[in-house]
Order: C-alpha cells, then structure tokens, then sequence
C-alpha cells in the first residue's frame, strides 16, 4: 500500500515537471524555452514591442543550469524583448503557435544567441547582428586612427572620421534595403524600415518612400490587421497626402510669393519669427547637425555672411536636429554665428511641409519685403546675386 502511494506520488510529479516543460498546443500560444550561459537563476523580463511604447508582460526565471521555460497566448505576430539587463536582450518576433528555442550568452546576448523555431525571430537576430557589426567596425577604425595622431583630433582627422563613419552608414543601409527586398512579407522588414544607425534613421519617407509603399502593399496582404502593419499603412498615408499638399503648397512658393510665416524658439528658447527681420534680404536655411553636406557648405555659409551681414543680409536658419544637445554642438562646431532656430522635431517639424522640404541642406532666399526670391538656391546663385546687390556699394 505504501509502495503504491509512493509511486502514485512520484507519478504526479513527473506528469506536473513534464506538463511545465511542453509547449500548449491551443491555438494562439506559444512557447520559449532554452539555456542562457551566465545566467543561473536569474529574471528574464518579457516585453511587449508595440508601435510606440514597451510594455512590461512578464517575468521568467531560470534555473539553476540557466534554463528557462514559458508559454503565453497571443492572438495576431506580435515584438518582443527578452531582456537580462539594459544591454543584453533579444527581439523576437513571434507568430501564434511558434515553439522557440533559444540560446546564447547572457553577458553578450545581443550579437551571441541563436534562435529556432520562428523564422521571424531568426531574421530579426540576422538584422541585428549586422548593424552591431557596423557599430563595432566604426568603433575599432575610430580608435585606430585617434590612436594613431595620440588621442588628439584636429579639422583633418574629424573629416576622416566622418568619412568613415559615413562609408559604414552607407553599407548598412544598403544591407537593410537588400533585406527589405528579400522579405517584402515578413514582419521583420518593419524593425529593418525603422532602423536607427546612431542617431539617423537609414531609411526615411522623404527620400525612400517607395520601399514604405512597396512594404506597406505586401504585408497588408499577408497581415491585413495587425497593428504594425495598420501603423505603416497610416504612416504611408499620411505621407501621400503630404506629397499631395505639397505639390500644392509648391506652387504657392515661387518666385514673388509670400514667404510663409515661421515662428520657432531660438538656442536660448525665445521665439524668433522670420517677419522680425522685414527690411533685410534673408536665407531660411534648412539644415541638422547629423546632416553631412549641411556641414560641409557651413564653413562657405559662415564667409558669405560675414561678407554681407553689414550691408543687409541675414540668414535664418531652422534646424531638423532631434536633440538640443546635438544641434548645439553642431553649432559650436560650425562656428554658427547666425540666427538658430528649431522645434527639434526632426522630418516631423510643421516647416518642412510648409516649405516642401524633401531634403537638406535645402534653402529659400527672401527678399526686404517678405517675398520670395528664389526657392532651393545654390551657395554659387548666393553669392551671385549678393555680389551684384551689394559689392558695388561704397
């Protein structure tokens, strides 16, 4: 009778060991399990990625071998995070009924685990991995070199850095416009259209709108309501009702026209309107510190200014930076000493539509009166017509 007990016992033990560590097979749930080196007993949180915030879902513990196993239920492909800490996590993208297996380094979770069982996830760790690779390789030619001048950088080394820095950019976002080509009807070509390379988003609506367009088409077809996928098609939409207003506006801003009022908060946070300066000829120049080519013709800026400041000539110039820091560390680099103007809110900015602004460095010459005297002119076409306003003034 005892014998019996004991093994009547001994039996539910194992059935309930047994029934944890099996996948549910309901429709709908899901399942993760695996071994994380370096990480004995510890909490792994489960997040939600959704369209504009993280949310918390759950906590997973391991054992004492560092193996951890969890189900849930979800009703439509859905981001997630599992995270050790601030820097080591995955994102997964996990469909309904997906069996996941995964494993790894919890010290270096982000370039070393491997995942099976969801073809989602595995590409979203191949997209990863590839833009660590970048990030790493900028990192180790950027020591090199500042190694190699013992530490200090001068004009010509920043220009070198940049151009490196530059190089990688191009190479990743190429890598992602392949991966977004080779899996036009994976979730995954979502997290790929919305990557950041340091502060820089490697694909934007104004210049690569054809591959929101081509994407937002082909996972509307495979995932006609899910939430990501209603989100880019907002975001489509929204644009080509832009471009349409945009076509509009364009033809309100030719040549005589009224210059569009701005009213933006300078560098000290007081509101400057471009009307404050009626009675001198003003550029509105459009540009941002993490912008390439608006750096590069500053320096020409700086010297045409300088030459015709005193005689009536000002520029107002609207920054599409994101951060103040960065926008004021542009300026000091720069040596900007003009007026600075920025909401700091990127390609989102009211301005850019108001003056259809599909790239920068991008600038529109006023005139004393407030009207429009050439849209997207050129530093040469500047200086030309500077030169006859002013240079035969004693």
């Amino acid at each position: 009778m005892v014998r019996n007990l004991i093994f009547v016992v001994l039996s539910l033990i194992i059935f309930q060991a047994c029934k944890t560590s099996q996948p549910n097979n309901e429709p709908g749930y899901f399942s993760l399990s695996g071994t994380l080196e370096h990480a004995v007993s510890v909490d792994l949180h489960f997040q939600e990625l959704t369209t504009n915030e993280l949310i918390p879902v759950d906590v997973i513990q391991t054992d004492s071998s560092g193996a951890f196993f969890y189900e849930n239920h979800i009703e439509d492909a859905a981001f997630f995070l599992l995270r050790v800490d601030d820097i080591n996590y995955i994102t997964l993208l996990i469909e309904p009924g997906e069996e996941i297996h995964i494993c790894g380094d919890a010290k270096n979770l982000l370039t070393d685990h491997r995942v099976k069982g969801s073809k989602g996830s595995t590409l979203i760790s191949k997209l990863n991995k590839r833009l660590a690779e970048s990030y790493h390789t900028v990192d180790s030619i950027v020591e090199g070199m500042i190694a190699a001048h013992d530490g200090s950088v001068n004009i010509a080394l920043r220009d070198q850095l940049e151009a490196v820095y530059n190089q990688v950019f191009d190479d990743q976002q190429r890598f992602v416009k392949r991966f977004i080509r080779k899996n036009p009807k994976s979730l995954a070509s979502i997290l790929a259209i919305y990557q950041y390379f340091g502060n820089q988003l490697l694909l934007n609506e104004q210049e690569h709108f054809e591959y929101f367009e081509s994407l937002s088409r082909s996972l509307s077809e495979v995932y006609p309501t899910n939430r990501h996928v209603m989100d880019l098609n907002r975001r489509v939409g929204r644009h080509q009702r832009d471009l349409a207003r945009r076509n509009v506006v364009g033809g309100n801003l030719g040549k005589g026209s009224v210059a569009p009022e701005i009213i933006l908060p300078d560098t000290a946070g007081t509101m400057l309107a471009l009307s404050s300066f009626r009675g001198s000829y003003v550029l509105i120049d459009f540009w941002a510190a993490w912008c390439t080519p608006c750096r590069e013709i500053n320096p020409q800026l700086r010297e045409i200014y300088q030459q015709y400041r005193d005689h009536g000539f000002e520029i107002y110039g609207i920054s599409l930076d994101r951060t103040r820091n960065q926008w004021i560390q542009g300026i000091k680099e720069d040596e900007v000493n003009w007026v600075q103007v920025s909401d700091l809110r990127f390609w989102n900015s009211p301005v850019v539509s108001l003056y259809n602004v599909q790239g920068i460095p991008h600038a529109v010459l006023v005139c004393p009166d407030g009207l429009i005297i050439q849209k997207d002119i050129s530093l040469p076409e500047l200086r030309t017509f500077l030169s006859a306003r002013f240079d035969s003034l004693p």
